[in-house]
């Protein structure tokens, strides 16, 4: 049965919210090494630099992970851009770059703007890394992705929180921001430079940086603190009551404790 295709924009800025599968067995999580989380972090952040998109919320979970991107409206391409974005994506192919035919170069203009050839080249590249590292054979990952087209700034907005509370739901965290395979940890200890700054998330322009920060945090424990179906888990009251004495404000980049800090090493 042939598959259904997949619902894109036309010619217009476009918002999805992604999600992928590992092919595994149950109580199988090969996306819950920190290595292998930043390894597909790392891929995602290259092709998101390549494509003409950005992400505004991540989320690497054991065995999924969730992605809320936004790709720019469709526009022609000079050839000077295409080149760049050629060898970024065929870096050791330069000469076989500049024999393309004119239909390769219209192709790669297309495919800068698609959401499905981003996938192709995230999913590929990390599938490949992951059977050579680990000796795997064989598919990474199960069903095609799945891929939601997002409507408007609410849908951007419910979507993002969402995708911030997939560890928190899991129980895996009390606090989204203390998960490390999340956007909301990045955020927190200000390696975010390349994620969409969240006044187009949150769809204002007035707050400032950390005003901004403080309500996107708020929204999250807030609505983490809500069981929407049976066997999430929530944030705990405490938990909140603690974070909203706060402020919600950031913790910062050293919130776990370190052995250098707490046995007195010299650095």
């Amino acid at each position: 049965m042939p598959r259904n295709p997949r619902l894109k924009a036309v010619d217009t800025e476009a918002w999805y919210h992604l999600c992928a599968h590992a092919a595994t067995k149950h109580g199988e999580f090969p996306l819950a090494r920190p290595a292998v989380r930043h390894k597909l972090l790392q891929i995602i952040k290259r092709y998101a630099e390549i494509y003409f998109c950005e992400i505004a919320v991540l989320e690497i979970m054991g065995n999924h992970y969730h992605n809320i991107i936004r790709f720019d409206e469709p526009r022609p391409l000079s050839k000077d851009e295409l080149m760049e974005r050629a060898l970024a994506l065929y870096p050791k192919k330069k000469k076989v770059i500049e024999c393309w035919p004119e239909k390769k170069w219209k192709r790669l203009q297309e495919r800068l703007f698609d959401v499905s050839e981003f996938m192709r080249n995230v999913q590929g590249s990390f599938a490949t890394w992951y059977n050579r590292t680990f000796g795997r054979k064989g598919h990474f990952w199960g069903d095609r992705f799945k891929s939601a087209l997002l409507g408007g700034p609410e849908s951007v907005l419910n979507a993002a929180l969402y995708v911030e509370l997939n560890a928190v739901r899991a129980g895996l965290v009390e606090c989204p921001e203390d998960y490390e395979g999340g956007t909301l940890y990045l955020r927190e200890a200000g390696r975010d430079k390349w994620l969409l700054p969240l006044s187009v998330i949150l769809h204002d322009e007035q707050l400032s940086e950390q005003e901004l920060h403080t309500r996107f945090k708020q929204l999250c424990y807030y609505r983490g603190a809500v069981i929407t179906k049976l066997g999430q888990k929530a944030i705990p009251e405490d938990v909140i009551r603690r974070e909203k004495a706060r402020g919600f404000k950031k913790r910062g980049a050293y919130r776990k404790r370190m052995r250098c800090f707490t046995d007195g090493l010299v650095l």
